[in-house]
């Protein structure tokens, strides 16, 4: 059984799949509580990980698996998978943001706009080569997410404050007539228009139909607000794309 590990910003999320690529156990910690693994992991005989946190959460993950089984800490390349990486340095591009478009690959045959929706959005666009049937990561943003948008707000203002830290959430509206549906409104228009945008500029690009492949915690929060979009047609959620491509990636190297 595969583990598959992804430590983001905040939080890390893992799975482990089985040999016919079945979940057969999940879970998430903030990234403040790695400290024991689950029972499960021991069960694994490989653990494919993607880290964005920096050395303190390598380090406590480490901790947390066993000396005795096989570790494969990714790291994005020049090419790989089925896709050719034209990152100006490859080896720069963020280890889950390749992972998202490995994983997306596997479910999209045409060029797709790979989102990714956690602490930062990623938006990384992947151009299908129909003479080879292999794909071009062409190239992405990033954006901050919802929370950070908020937080920002929260750090940056004085009269905003209050509003944010009474802890209403807010929700969206066309027009908003208060401070928690402005706030809450103006993030979501903001990461929707990108994701618009990044759209049309693939659509120009490709010579076909192209998909939308939203991953993160937030995927279906942004699902819920392109539904409507005159841009975007093909809206495929995947919450856990960055282990998904994982699992790709460890099948390969097993």
């Amino acid at each position: 059984m595969i583990l598959t590990i992804d430590a983001g910003n905040t939080r890390t999320k893992w799975a482990i799949f089985n040999d016919a690529n079945a979940v057969i156990a999940h879970g998430a910690f903030n990234n403040v509580e790695l400290t024991s693994s689950p029972a499960q992991w021991a069960d694994c005989d490989l653990v494919v990980i993607s880290n964005v946190a920096g050395d303190a959460v390598a380090v406590k993950l480490k901790a947390m698996l066993s000396p005795t089984v096989r570790q494969h800490w990714v790291s994005a390349t020049e090419s790989g998978f089925g896709i050719c990486n034209r990152y100006e340095q490859p080896e720069r591009l963020g280890c889950d943001r390749w992972a998202a478009m490995v994983g997306a690959r596997q479910y999209a045959g045409q060029s797709c706009l790979v989102v990714n929706a956690g602490t930062a959005l990623t938006i990384d666009a992947l151009l299908r080569e129909p003479a080879t049937n292999s794909h071009v990561f062409a190239g992405g943003v990033i954006i901050p997410g919802w929370h950070l948008m908020r937080q920002a707000l929260l750090q940056g203002t004085q009269g905003i404050q209050p509003a944010l830290t009474e802890n209403k959430a807010g929700t969206y509206v066309d027009l908003p007539t208060n401070t928690e549906d402005a706030i809450y409104t103006g993030a979501l228009l903001a990461m929707t228009g990108a994701i618009e945008h990044m759209s049309m500029r693939l659509q120009r690009q490709a010579d076909e139909a192209i998909h939308c492949m939203l991953g993160g915690g937030d995927a279906r929060l942004l699902a819920e607000r392109l539904a409507g979009s005159a841009v975007i047609s093909d809206i495929v959620v995947i919450e856990d794309l960055v282990l998904r491509g994982l699992l790709v990636i460890g099948r390969e190297i097993k």
